[in-house]
């Protein structure tokens, strides 16, 4: 492994979730933080006990696994470019059980709880408002998991719509994502949502152009 030190343009920060609903200027001061480096194929990037920090694949690949009592390995996910592990490290939750290794030769970002403990400190505002944003991701995901619960697609497209309707306060919005991450979002494939998005049209109860969705009356 090979500190990797010369200058970046984009922000590493930036394809964190986590990190990039923040203002510019306070990503800077998060990015301010990180530390870069390579790794080579097969070198270990983090493992249990060591000091907390999170990772984000700058470039490359990260095989993220654990192990069992009887040592074989149980792979969790793999980390492609722009993505990232141990959000929860970054807050100082001891890693008790994951592991991470280059698939391949892999620029990696990392930035310490220690780093991350102190800007925090220095600047109140940014927890404050990394709070919010993890209040407002807890409350999606508690809407997305009453979503999974309805048994009937169509019933899940039809609340998804009403709550985004609201949300945006208006009956003509654009969806906030794309057609595939929506099937996704609601646990079934894009084929299926786009029929049931025709159903709905064919009843009259919305209009739909690409990511525009009108609801021209009450489901």
């Amino acid at each position: 492994m090979t500190d990797h030190i010369h200058h970046h343009q984009h922000l590493c920060v930036s394809t964190v979730p986590l990190f990039n609903q923040l203002a510019l200027s306070d990503q800077q001061k998060v990015e301010s933080l990180v530390r870069r480096h390579r790794f080579s194929r097969g070198d270990q990037i983090l493992a249990p006990g060591e000091k907390e920090q999170m990772i984000i694949v700058e470039s490359g690949a990260v095989k993220i696994y654990q192990l069992s009592l009887s040592g074989q390995e149980h792979m969790l996910r793999m980390l492609a470019a722009g993505e990232h592990e141990g959000e929860a490290w970054l807050f100082g939750i001891e890693n008790v059980d994951t592991f991470a290794q280059a698939e391949r030769t892999s620029e990696i970002c990392t930035i310490s709880y220690e780093d991350f403990a102190q800007l925090l400190n220095q600047y109140p505002s940014i927890a404050m408002r990394l709070l919010q944003l993890t209040l407002k991701k807890n409350h999606q995901l508690a809407a997305q998991n009453h979503l999974l619960g309805l048994d009937s697609i169509e019933e899940r497209l039809k609340d998804y719509l009403k709550e985004e309707m609201q949300a945006q306060h208006s009956r003509e919005f654009t969806l906030p994502m794309k057609l595939k991450d929506l099937a996704t979002y609601l646990g079934t494939t894009p084929e299926t949502i786009s029929r049931k998005i025709q159903v709905l049209e064919r009843q009259g109860l919305i209009r739909h152009s690409v990511r525009k969705i009108q609801i021209l009356a009450d489901f």
